[in-house]
């Protein structure tokens, strides 16, 4: 199990109290712990909708409160209210990827509603490496036998999945039948998006999107290998995990459209890989040239110009949004973009409010030799965590990728089986 160190947080942990009520001449001892049951699960299902830390708090203050409740331990992956959603594991810089001898097998996990900080011991990074974070859940790969598994940072809760070689070879499969360009399909195991679905029996599935090679894949508890989509999804560009569906934006001959791909409900495989993924929403292109995803406030929105609150969005490979309430260097109400046109490079970020634009950062992020030059303020750190491939890096973000992909292409040959490594070459 994970050990835990807390950091700095804005909640406060409810306390036990007790208090004293007069009448006339007596008195009567109410004590919190005492509490109707049935209440105190209300309360706690309040607190754990806000994050989850504070529920364990919560139960920590008396043995009544946590024997009425829910444990998380034991349930944290295959009961969804213990997704950790709210955090987001923090991406170090100078080449710390998780793993590294001087994190001392400690790794820092950020919450992107209050700005807490804690650091959690986790030593399966000595031999695994992290994929994606849907839910909060880690996707980790082993890097002997490609075998795949959701953690949860915070109970150490595990859910074992087929390995990613069973994947690679129905990809290579598909791509000599279709005659897939071998460069394409290998750059595709950079750009996997996943989303994670719980059914009522615990049964946990995966779904994973391949962006760069438009193949979706899902793997359930329990199966040996992972099934592929019979059908095939072309300009598929990014995809948000979404109560257990994964929206895919996707651009096709200059129209953009966001598509829903629902997980299994427990039929036949055969039934999930030829039902191909539903149109939600068709963007006019003289509206938005390229549609953005994310959630906000645990609602799913199309990026465009209504305000967002405190909230601040950042924009890239995958979006992501944090309250600003908690954390002074970031504005609210706001969107930080790279540009690719005019002043070309530039971190700017857009104030919704008034209209108006501004720099975020110096220096041109297109141009960066790589490493960028210190220092790092958090923003650096949270768009880093836009882009996975730096997010697992131990990298800072900069639009420059080619020696992040050569160093990620060294472990992957490490870590996927010669024989189908030798197909990708």
């Amino acid at each position: 199990m994970p050990t835990m160190e807390a950091g700095t947080s804005t909640n406060q942990v409810l306390q036990g109290a007790s208090s004293q009520r007069h009448n006339g001449g007596g008195s009567q001892q109410l004590s919190w712990s005492s509490l109707h049951a049935d209440l105190l699960n209300l309360i706690a299902d309040r607190v754990i909708a806000s994050d989850l830390l504070d529920y364990v708090r919560f139960r920590a203050v008396c043995v009544g409160w946590r024997d009425t409740t829910p444990c998380p331990h034991g349930h944290g992956v295959v009961d969804p209210r213990f997704h950790p959603r709210q955090w987001m594991m923090f991406p170090e810089s100078s080449g710390q990827q998780p793993g590294h001898p001087a994190l001392g097998g400690y790794v820092r996990f950020f919450n992107v509603s209050t700005g807490a900080f804690v650091r959690v011991h986790l030593p399966c990074f000595k031999n695994h490496s992290v994929l994606d974070c849907p839910e909060g859940l880690l996707l980790l790969e082993h890097e002997k036998d490609s075998a795949m598994c959701l953690l949860h940072p915070f109970t150490g809760d595990v859910a074992e999945f087929p390995p990613l070689s069973s994947l690679i070879q129905q990809l290579i499969k598909l791509r000599f039948n279709k005659g897939q360009n071998t460069a394409q399909l290998r750059c595709g195991l950079f750009n996997i998006f996943a989303a994670v679905s719980v059914r009522a029996d615990h049964t946990v599935t995966v779904m994973l999107a391949i962006s760069n090679v438009g193949h979706v894949a899902y793997a359930s508890t329990g199966d040996r290998q992972w099934t592929l989509a019979s059908w095939e999804m072309s300009g598929m560009w990014t995809a948000v995990p979404f109560h257990g569906s994964s929206y895919v934006v996707r651009e096709w001959k200059r129209n953009p459209s966001i598509m829903r791909i629902d997980p299994p409900d427990g039929s036949s495989p055969s039934f999930w890989s030829s039902t191909p993924p539903q149109k939600v929403a068709t963007c006019p292109t003289e509206q938005m040239t390229k549609p953005y995803l994310v959630v906000c406030n645990s609602e799913l929105i199309l990026v465009g110009l209504m305000s967002i609150g405190d909230n601040a969005l950042f924009i890239g490979p995958r979006n992501m949004t944090v309250n600003s309430k908690n954390l002074p260097c970031v504005q609210g109400n706001s969107i930080t973009i790279l540009t690719t046109s005019g002043s070309g490079g530039q971190l700017l970020q857009y104030d919704l409010a008034k209209g108006t634009r501004s720099v975020v950062c110096d220096g041109n992020f297109l141009k960066f030799s790589w490493p960028i030059p210190r220092p790092y303020s958090l923003v650096h750190h949270i768009l880093t965590c836009c882009h996975r491939l730096f997010w697992s890096s131990g990298h800072i973000w900069c639009d420059n990728e080619t020696e992040v992909y050569m160093q990620w292409g060294a472990r992957a040959r490490a870590r996927v089986p010669v024989s189908l490594y030798l197909h990708l070459l």
